[in-house]
């Protein structure tokens, strides 16, 4: 069973998310909140996964985000879908961005991924980060194969390990392995990373 946390300050989204997703058979929503505050406090009761809205009173969920992922992952729902906002809460540790548009399955399986340790974003917002991300004056040749530059793509498009295999015809598990020989080879920590070093051309393929 998931452990799942939803915060965001408006109720309805917020109770009507905890409904939908608490049907699932392997969700398990844990505790609500309205603020980064709330947040934080139910982030210390044990949680797998955390939806977290970024713009709310009292402490943002951007502001909140640098200790949460450290207790939790965490997946950004947001009904914004600014470029900047997106790599921001990137950086500060966010596994993925959703937009508030998406529905209630396709969240339900971002949880899921984020809690098998997969990236996941919102098409939308994958959007916007190819035709804003700016370009990065630092670039650098990683040695990679074939078949992981293809793979480089395919993240960089928001495909799930799963998409991956289905097109790449391969198994989830060696897509899996493909990701981890790209990370280490680009000394990136995460697929999400991936995604971005490849759309700001810090990875030359």
């Amino acid at each position: 069973m998931i452990r799942l946390a939803i915060v965001d300050d408006d109720a309805l989204i917020r109770e009507s998310l905890e409904i939908l997703l608490g049907a699932q058979e392997d969700l398990e929503v844990i505790g609500v909140a309205s603020d980064g505050l709330e947040a934080i406090e139910i982030a210390k009761r044990g949680v797998d996964v955390m939806l977290l809205d970024l713009r709310m009173p009292v402490m943002s969920g951007m502001e909140a985000l640098p200790e949460l992922c450290e207790r939790t992952k965490v997946l950004v729902l947001s009904t914004f879908d600014e470029a900047e906002g997106i790599l921001e809460a990137l950086r500060r540790g966010a596994m993925g961005y959703l937009l508030k548009s998406t529905p209630p399955a396709g969240i339900a399986q971002a949880v899921r991924m984020a809690h098998a340790g997969q990236s996941t974003f919102d098409e939308a917002a994958m959007e916007v980060l190819r035709h804003s991300v700016p370009k990065s004056s630092v670039s650098r040749q990683v040695e990679l194969t074939p078949r992981e530059e293809e793979v480089v793509k395919l993240v960089a498009k928001g495909m799930s390990n799963r998409q991956i295999a289905e097109a790449l015809f391969l198994t989830e598990g060696t897509v899996k392995n493909y990701i981890s020989s790209i990370l280490e080879k680009a000394e990136l920590s995460h697929r999400t990373q991936i995604a971005v070093a490849f759309l700001k051309g810090e990875i030359k393929l």
